[in-house]
């Protein structure tokens, strides 16, 4: 494996960009390791890593004075970011540090085209185990200092995209797939992107079935765990997964006090605080009966909508 530069500063971060400037750079494989509640509330950028043919780097935007530094990287350089599978790190850049990252290249989406299936490692061979590629997935990125070994495993990924690129561009000429390819990763680029947490109090189980009374209270249950996470930066997940929140409703419990009891009984971990989760409620009626809120949405009344994809961290 090729070596690789860790970046720290933001004077390292422009030397960085004026060396591939420099070098007239015309690609640069990229790869992100994010944070979607999984240990902390919200969409992070935890790491960035980048390949130009012959040396690796590794931004930490974490550890940047002024992140916007970013966007001479990112935003319209000279050079074409090469991905795979930009989706989610797209949505990332924009909510989390406000960066529109073009021009890109999603091999993913050249791979579906040609019918391939499968993540980057299954279609460039790589090894190691599942259960290792989870393990290093499920890491906290945000927690420094990193190991050598995530280190190592963030970098991997970038260092395969160009001879992927090179295999997957030539198939795709071979078959006459080229513009439809372009087409195709230009909607992803310029898609719009936007992060609602609120918006899928729907993916309660059962929601459809539930009384107009209780589909009301499922949204504002939805409402206040988000607020809740916010506050103390705990994924929505800890604070009540969806099984629990459908229990809470048949159940009928109603009070701070009593699903905080609920919620408490079988973890030593990420106690729910009743007096706070009182006030989440409070914050949540306000925003559930604020002007322009749509009511919850039912099946008898609008007709069965297929659900939109889910979003990081709707757990």
């Amino acid at each position: 494996m090729a070596g690789y530069d860790l970046i720290q500063t933001d004077d390292e971060l422009a030397r960085l960009v004026a060396r591939l400037r420099d070098a007239r750079v015309r690609r640069v494989a990229i790869d992100v390791e994010g944070e979607n509640n999984l240990h902390r509330y919200g969409i992070h950028v935890a790491l960035i890593q980048l390949f130009d043919g012959a040396h690796g780097y590794i931004v930490d935007p974490l550890a940047l004075h002024d992140p916007g530094l970013l966007k001479p990287l990112l935003e319209n350089p000279p050079w074409e970011l090469v991905w795979f599978d930009a989706g989610n790190d797209l949505l990332s850049f924009q909510h989390a540090l406000g960066i529109r990252p073009a021009p890109i290249l999603d091999l993913a989406i050249a791979a579906r085209l040609l019918g391939k299936t499968g993540g980057l490692q299954a279609l460039t061979g790589q090894g190691g185990s599942a259960r290792a590629k989870d393990r290093f997935q499920r890491a906290n990125w945000l927690r420094r200092p990193l190991s050598p070994a995530l280190l190592d495993y963030a970098i991997s990924d970038v260092m395969h995209l160009f001879s992927l690129l090179d295999a997957l561009m030539k198939e795709l000429e071979d078959k006459g797939l080229v513009e439809e390819f372009r087409t195709k990763n230009l909607e992803t680029q310029n898609a719009e992107r936007a992060w609602d947490p609120y918006s899928n109090f729907t993916r309660i189980p059962g929601f459809n079935r539930l009384s107009r009374a209780e589909r009301r209270f499922a949204k504002v249950l939805w409402y206040a765990r988000e607020l809740y996470g916010r506050a103390h930066d705990m994924p929505p997940g800890n604070v009540a997964s969806k099984q629990d929140m459908r229990a809470i409703i048949d159940k009928g419990l109603r009070s701070a006090n009593e699903i905080s009891r609920f919620l408490n009984e079988h973890r030593a971990r990420n106690r729910i605080e009743a007096d706070d989760l009182a006030a989440r409620f409070r914050e949540a009626e306000e925003k559930v009966d604020a002007p322009g809120v749509p009511p919850a949405p039912h099946r008898a009344e609008q007709g069965f909508r297929r659900a939109a994809p889910p979003l990081p961290g709707d757990t």
